[in-house]
């Protein structure tokens, strides 16, 4: 009897050990090839790969969840999902999230259409131009100032895949110039170009807007343990980083 006995905690134990181990992190993030994007119903990208192994160093059952971008930032800000990714850092940010450390860079230039024979040296260049962007993403600071100035001709896009929405009203002529992550717009002007020919006559102007900067991943300040989940995942991220060097 006490055999039995011993024998069922020790089964009650090992469920509950298993279940610790396995604890869910809820996690949200949106499409944004090639750093996160679905393919037949798979999640997939850079940025995934890394946050998912970080993630599951760290003991834990990673769990996406695939949301327009507004949506994803309000669930996690919320405290409704735990993590969120990919993101820039910015002063107003900091005030929901425990950022960490780097998992990738991002660098934001213009697009054009080819045949219009945009340059420029300086934001002022492009004051007389209307200027596509995509509405709740955190740009350079120094674009954001320009774009708060008075008489500034911006149009916000908001819809659902905002960057493809952007990259097609640049073909159709709507707008003039689409800020744009670099590798993002080539990646959806790659894919897209046979559904939507009009985007043979889109392509990037040469410049950086403000300074290639990095994307993290986020904790929301609303979990109890965010910052020190953070902190468990840049030491995780380390490891993978300094075993990927050896």
């Amino acid at each position: 009897m006490l055999f039995r006995t011993l024998i069922g905690i020790l089964l009650t134990l090992t469920s509950l050990w298993a279940h610790a181990e396995t604890s869910v992190l809820t996690i949200a993030t949106s499409e944004y090839p090639p750093f996160e994007y679905t393919d037949n119903g798979e999640l997939k990208g850079g940025d995934v790969d890394t946050v998912r192994e970080a993630v599951e160093r760290m003991g834990l059952e990673p769990r996406f969840v695939v949301l327009p971008w507004a949506r994803a930032e309000n669930r996690v800000r919320r405290g409704d999902t735990d993590m969120l990714f990919s993101l820039t850092h910015s002063s107003e940010r900091e005030r929901y999230y425990h950022f960490t450390a780097p998992i990738s860079l991002a660098q934001d230039v213009f697009f054009a259409r080819a045949d219009a024979g945009i340059r420029w040296s300086e934001l002022d260049d492009l004051s007389h131009l209307r200027v596509g962007l995509t509405a709740s993403y955190s740009y350079a600071e120094s674009f954001m100032n320009w774009i708060g100035e008075p008489d500034r001709r911006v149009v916000e896009i908001n819809q659902e895949a905002p960057e493809l929405v952007g990259l097609r009203m640049l073909a159709l002529q709507r707008i003039d110039v689409f800020i744009c992550e670099h590798s993002v717009c080539n990646y959806l002007l790659d894919k897209h170009r046979e559904t939507y020919p009009e985007l043979e006559t889109v392509t990037s102007i040469p410049g950086i807007v403000g300074q290639i900067r990095p994307f993290r991943a986020a904790f929301s300040r609303q979990h109890p343990d965010g910052e020190a989940l953070r902190d468990r995942f840049n030491q995780a991220l380390a490891d993978i980083r300094a075993e990927g060097s050896d």
